[in-house]
């Protein structure tokens, strides 16, 4: 069928820039690494080197940029389903550098989906629920409760996100996944924002720009608290981040490496808790690198993050010590109206073959759900 390809790139910010090479991992539906030769779902050689890179360009941080189309004309993906692109120091294979998930579909099942408000009368105002159906076209799935993994994804999250959902009935060739409490997903609120494509010009959010010490410190304005607030529809890129400079055509090479400090005034520490910058822009993680720490002088949460110039994305997530779960409506509100993006994918674990193929795939919008 069609190939599409992916493209990776990242930075090496340190004064003597590696060498980099990669190689693909074929995963189960839950990331964790199939049983099977690299030779089952690739052809070419296990590790390659990435030949294509660009020293930053008149940058206070210099930098070097990397990038990667897959595929190419060293590898060539065989089978379906989950993958992991691992880029480690071409001299020292254990050096693992970065990880990237992707995924490969083959289109076979049609998934019948669509958004609605969930029954339940104290969801109703702060969720958003998938109804599911899936066709098996001309699948012969002979155990349907066992050989599908379905996973549900909002903003392409798995922080957020369903599996292990059976099937609530069967008819001749559609499974029904639709129940009054199956994929069920907190609205959450519109992402926060700020633009840092220019350093001459206080955009959005911003309440400083200040050049120290050789760096660009970009101070953002104090955060509100939006948990008590009403809705109030704010476009947003739903978590991720676009780097882009002002008037360049070469973002990648240009944009700056600047210094961006996030303030969260709260009256008190949370006790118990801690609490983190969250979105695309922190990979989607929750590490020590993204926790703010609490200042007493300025009863405030506070971080600051090296980032690349662009537009960016992120919320304020809070993590319970004790148990480890992860709130986001604290800081932000929890509304049905929020415009979410949503990824369904299913999964075929066909017996006797070592790995899962991805044989179904939708996306939805809760602004325009069908």
């Amino acid at each position: 069928g069609n190939i599409e390809s992916i493209t990776l790139t990242f930075d090496d910010l340190s004064d003597n820039p590696l060498s980099y090479s990669y190689t693909l991992i074929h995963c189960t539906s839950n990331w964790e690494e199939s049983k099977i030769n690299k030779s089952d779902y690739m052809d070419g050689f296990e590790t390659n080197p990435i030949n294509d890179f660009q020293n930053s360009y008149s940058t206070t941080v210099p930098y070097t940029h990397y990038k990667l189309l897959i595929p190419n004309n060293d590898v060539k993906i065989k089978l379906s389903g989950n993958y992991i692109l691992r880029v480690f120091d071409t001299y020292n294979s254990e050096k693992l550098v970065l990880e990237q998930k992707f995924m490969v579909v083959e289109n076979i099942l049609s998934l019948n989906a669509k958004l609605r408000q969930p029954i339940d009368s104290e969801r109703k105002e702060t969720s958003q629920q998938i109804e599911l159906s899936v066709s098996t076209n001309n699948l012969s799935i002979s155990d349907p409760h066992n050989d599908l993994e379905i996973l549900t994804l909002q903003n392409g999250q798995y922080q957020s996100s369903f599996h292990g959902i059976k099937p609530i009935f069967i008819r001749s060739n559609e499974l029904v996944y639709s129940s009054p409490d199956n994929f069920i997903f907190n609205g959450i609120n519109e992402f926060r924002s700020f633009n840092i494509n220019s350093i001459r010009f206080i955009s959005t959010g911003i309440q400083s720009i200040d050049m120290v010490g050789g760096n660009y410190n970009v101070l953002l304005l104090p955060s509100e608290n939006n948990r008590k607030q009403k809705y109030s529809s704010l476009s947003d890129i739903n978590g991720k981040y676009k780097v882009n400079l002002e008037n360049s055509e070469q973002g990648d090479i240009e944009a700056d490496y600047v210094w961006v400090y996030f303030t969260l005034p709260y009256y008190d520490q949370l006790p118990e808790k801690e609490v983190y910058v969250y979105g695309e822009l922190t990979d989607w993680q929750i590490t020590p690198q993204n926790q703010m720490q609490y200042n007493y002088q300025r009863s405030a949460y506070e971080l600051r993050l090296q980032l690349k110039q662009g537009y960016y994305n992120y919320r304020y997530v809070v993590k319970d010590i004790k148990s480890g779960e992860i709130d986001p409506t604290f800081f932000e509100g929890n509304h049905f109206e929020t415009e979410n993006d949503y990824l369904i994918l299913v999964y075929y674990k066909q017996i006797g073959i070592r790995y899962e193929r991805l044989v179904g795939i939708k996306r939805l919008n809760s602004r325009n759900s069908n």
